[in-house]
């Protein structure tokens, strides 16, 4: 047995369950040898993580890097946007089909890189240690007119990217077609990244940004009220969010709200009704409200932004529940088989109840337009932009500009970059 194997091992072990436990007498257990064979080659559990952070940024550097060089090239000698943007684009196939290819380092990119808030870990700092500077990549908003706009657009792709990868990553493992579903993901991934919606450029460039942002402006009053349930959820997501939700346990929220732990279980059945529970009464009052804001509109271009606006203005006045949706959306994949049934119902329960904010947009025929994949990106794009704004924004206060740039990349996807 050697080390490589043992880091192999955990990342298929401990990524089995998202990483919920990463327990050494498990990783024993797969590599059929005692806990005691562990500590010949690392000293405890932390020294294994690190050597799988290790093994993780270096694969993905030695990887991305000579298409890395070529596209930062292509930036400063002054290539043409839509060179750019196929370099661009030919970096995130090589991401895509990495991730496919080796879905035990997507999961552990999804939970332990991407989720991870120790600035050590940034993926930024360690791949520049590893020769890819994506700092560099900020030049392209250059081409765009504007190098201080935000969200920056190669984050946009990454973090759509991570969100069609993670919804049909999970269809084909479950549906046994791993090895042959790489080129089915890409041209996924691609199709949004390079059109999003797929909607007209003209009609939104025609938008009227000001008045739609005013008829969708969030009032607090609209959130949903206050009472003793009201008070408790809102316990629920400030404990969810400061501990993440696998950690997160009913007897934190018992002690942060001053009931008994009994007295919690007439509220909730478990932890996993009270994380349910959660997430679908914090939609109830957002889900109301965006109905009404896209009844303002017959068009749907107008009322997609509008539901967006709504949708940003309750995250914002919620910021544990905020916090709470963007530890979660981490974790939305698992391939552990025997929990896999009741995660899908979850997390299926959850999304289509999302979706409700979208249920007045139809298309020419009468038909819904937005699809659950794509009203997973929307939550995904738009929670990942609140979350990771930078400092000098205030918290409540993204700039109608930024909410414009994603809006614009939901609709029309890199075409829609000005």
């Amino acid at each position: 047995m050697t080390r490589t194997e043992i880091i192999q091992a955990a990342f298929e072990t401990w990524g089995a369950v998202g990483y919920q436990a990463t327990s050494l007498s498990a990783l024993a257990d797969t590599l059929g040898v005692t806990k005691t064979a562990l500590y010949h080659h690392f000293k405890n559990k932390d020294d294994i993580l690190g050597a799988m952070y290790d093994t993780f940024f270096d694969s993905m550097g030695d990887k991305l890097r000579p298409l890395f060089e070529k596209t930062i090239a292509c930036i400063e000698d002054g290539a043409s946007k839509a060179d750019v943007f196929e370099s661009i684009l030919l970096v995130n196939n090589e991401i895509t089909e990495f991730f496919v290819k080796n879905p035990w380092y997507f999961m552990f990119s999804l939970i332990k890189v991407h989720g991870n808030t120790d600035c050590r870990l940034n993926s930024s700092i360690q791949l520049r240690e590893r020769g890819l500077d994506f700092e560099k990549m900020r030049q392209i908003e250059v081409y765009l007119g504007d190098k201080d706009r935000y969200p920056l657009l190669f984050q946009l792709v990454f973090a759509c990217s991570l969100c069609i990868i993670a919804h049909f990553l999970e269809v084909l493992w479950t549906e046994g077609r791993l090895e042959t579903g790489v080129c089915e993901i890409t041209d996924k991934v691609n199709g949004f990244i390079r059109h999003g919606m797929g909607f007209r450029r003209e009609k939104i460039d025609s938008l009227d940004w000001e008045a739609l942002e005013k008829a969708a402006e969030w009032r607090e009053t609209e959130g949903g009220g206050g009472g003793r349930r009201r008070r408790l959820i809102k316990v629920v997501a400030s404990v969810v969010a400061a501990a993440d939700p696998w950690a997160a346990s009913m007897a934190m929220v018992a002690k942060k709200s001053g009931l008994s732990k009994s007295g919690l279980y007439a509220h909730f059945a478990s932890k996993r009704d009270m994380l349910r529970q959660l997430f679908l009464e914090e939609f109830d009052g957002v889900i109301r409200y965006a109905q009404a804001v896209s009844k303002k509109s017959g068009v749907p271009e107008e009322q997609l932004y509008m539901a967006i606006r709504a949708v940003e203005g309750f995250l914002t006045s919620e910021p544990e529940f905020l916090a709470a949706i963007g530890s979660l959306k981490t974790r939305r994949i698992n391939f552990d088989m025997d929990r896999i049934e009741d995660m899908h119902r979850d997390n299926g329960e959850c999304l289509n109840k999302f979706s409700q904010v979208f249920s007045e947009i139809k298309d020419a025929e009468g038909e819904p337009l937005i699809d659950e994949t794509t009203v997973g990106v929307i939550l995904f794009l738009l929670t990942d932009t609140l979350i990771g704004k930078p400092d000098a924004m205030e918290y409540k206060a993204i700039p109608d500009e930024s909410l414009r740039i994603l809006y614009r990349f939901i609709a029309l996807g890199m075409e829609g970059a000005k």
